[in-house]
């Protein structure tokens, strides 16, 4: 069996909707954008984890903090003289798609880490700090099914 050749062809009309750039794929455990504080000497360091490690995004648009994009919420840094002290100390939770790449990363810069048990069965967590301080808890992205 063979196929006619078309008679007309289809124009399909230019696509009218805003072309949007696709999210990070590293994910912020988060319920709402995450604040909080960093010397401004330490915003190059900053960077150097949060985007060339753990793939980031900056977000360029906030002129007054640094500011970080991950697939939903954003990790935004505000400039101080000082970091005030803290109520609590619970870790800024990350899920990352390159978990490998980002330990391995790690044992490159020679940061140190600790193995912690995640809270999934199975699953462990890098847990360290991050260059201004704060906790943090990265682990490799869990699809939810």
């Amino acid at each position: 069996m063979e196929l006619e050749e078309p008679t007309a062809k289809v124009k399909l009309p230019p696509d009218a909707r805003p072309f949007m750039l696709e999210p990070p794929k590293v994910r912020l455990i988060a319920i709402a954008d995450m604040a909080l504080e960093a010397p401004a000497w330490q915003h190059g360091d900053l960077v150097d984890f949060y985007v060339g490690l753990l793939k980031f995004e900056r977000d360029d648009e906030d002129k007054e903090n640094l500011a970080f994009k991950a697939e939903k919420f954003r990790l935004v840094y505000r400039p101080v003289e000082a970091i005030s002290p803290r109520d609590d100390y619970r870790a800024i939770g990350i899920e990352t798609p390159l978990f490998n790449e980002f330990v391995q990363g790690l044992i490159d810069r020679e940061i140190a880490f600790q193995w912690q048990k995640g809270t999934a069965p199975g699953i462990e967590v890098a847990f360290l700090q991050d260059p201004a301080g704060y906790w943090v808890s990265v682990g490799p992205i869990r699809e939810v099914r």
